[in-house]
């Protein structure tokens, strides 16, 4: 796999169909807007087929021993379970969990109706990532008001 360092302007310089086809890639760091992922979040992309459409998987590793959050980890898990398997552009891959970690792991296809630099893709697709995760803690609170309007 290989890893795109931001740095330098490289993702404003390249489009996503400038990836190459089959191979995987790995955001290291924060892109020059200061955009990135969760910590627990690694996300792998690339280009499947000779669209410009890219392959996001994504997959969130929590640590038992340094949750922190809110609420249990184990309903945190599934709120965002159950807003992966209702999002019809996600696709659900699998939910695990052992004595030291739980993972959940999703994937879904980006495409923008307009050219774009790698970039603003990578933007996107943090965008994605982010609204699965505020989509799964407003579940969680008491009264949840479909603030999302979800099913």
């Amino acid at each position: 796999m290989a890893i795109i360092f931001c740095r330098g302007r490289l993702v404003a310089a390249l489009k996503p169909e400038d990836l190459p086809v089959g191979m995987a890639f790995r955001l290291q760091g924060a892109l020059p807007s200061g955009y990135g992922f969760y910590r627990e979040d690694a996300v792998v992309f690339g280009r499947r087929d000779d669209s410009s459409a890219l392959w996001i998987e994504v997959t969130s590793t929590y640590v038992i021993a340094e949750w922190d959050g809110l609420f249990s980890l184990d309903a945190t898990v599934q709120a965002r379970r159950a807003v992966i398997e209702q999002h019809p552009e996600l696709a659900f891959v699998f939910c695990e969990k052992n004595e030291q970690v739980v993972r959940l792991r999703y994937g879904f296809t980006w495409t923008s109706e307009v050219e774009t630099d790698l970039e603003s893709a990578l933007e996107a697709i943090c965008d994605t990532v982010f609204e699965v995760e505020a989509r799964g803690n407003a579940r969680l609170w008491p009264g949840y008001d479909n603030c999302f309007g979800e099913n």
